[in-house]
């Protein structure tokens, strides 16, 4: 669904808009930058894990790992790569607590592994870059495989983490639209919003290749 769709159920949901009805612009907007925000929360709160902090001072292709915020200071041309696969063991150790049970036996992994659902990415150009924009934030949608921004989101594009529950994602975004409102969320809304923020920090769905049920405890 589009940010536009997701927007629009969401205020159906809150009953300000009713069924076949067209928001006014300035309530798309608003709501995009709620929308736009909650995102920006969910990083800065740690729903997907730690983002660590590195410095590229060189030039040139560089490609970083998942959860990582790349620090570019040189004002030379710097292309940022986001990765589409990894090699298996792509932190650097053959351990895992998921694989081996707390033994700490050696489990030799080879070959390649797409990234972690609700892995994160973001670049900041701290130098004065012509050809790159100051911040980028992105987010890796496990559902359809491929990275979506979310600082930058327009209406009529696909909504980030809409395609694993739309409802849910216009649930969550109605309870925070209710206060501008004055509205109060149905008991309805409130339990698919709450079913759809446990589903994104638990990832039980999702038991991911490279770490399975340890999921954000590995690095």
């Amino acid at each position: 669904m589009t940010n536009r769709e997701i927007i629009a159920r969401a205020l159906k949901k809150l009953g300000v808009l009713r069924a076949g009805g067209t928001p006014q612009a300035d309530e798309m907007d608003g709501a995009l930058i709620s929308l736009q925000s909650m995102f920006h929360e969910w990083i800065t709160n740690g729903a997907f894990g730690r983002v660590y902090n590195m410095g590229r001072t060189t030039s040139g292709d560089f490609t970083p790992y998942p959860n990582q915020h790349v620090n570019v200071l040189t004002d030379e041309a710097t292309n940022i790569i986001l990765p589409n696969v990894l090699p298996w063991d792509w932190w650097g150790c053959c351990w895992r607590p998921c694989r081996d049970y707390g033994w700490g036996l050696p489990w030799p992994d080879t070959g390649e592994v797409m990234p972690r659902d609700k892995s994160v990415i973001e670049i900041t150009y701290q130098q004065s870059n012509a050809d790159a924009e100051e911040r980028r934030t992105y987010i890796y949608d496990g559902t359809i495989q491929r990275w979506v921004r979310v600082d930058a989101l327009a209406l009529d594009e696909e909504a980030p983490l809409s395609q694993r529950n739309p409802d849910g994602l216009s649930s969550v975004l109605a309870t925070r639209l209710a206060e501008f409102y004055g509205e109060t969320p149905q008991p309805g809304t409130i339990s698919s919003a709450s079913r759809y923020r446990t589903a994104l920090v638990t990832n039980f769905g999702n038991a991911d290749n490279s770490c399975g049920d340890y999921y954000y405890g590995c690095a």
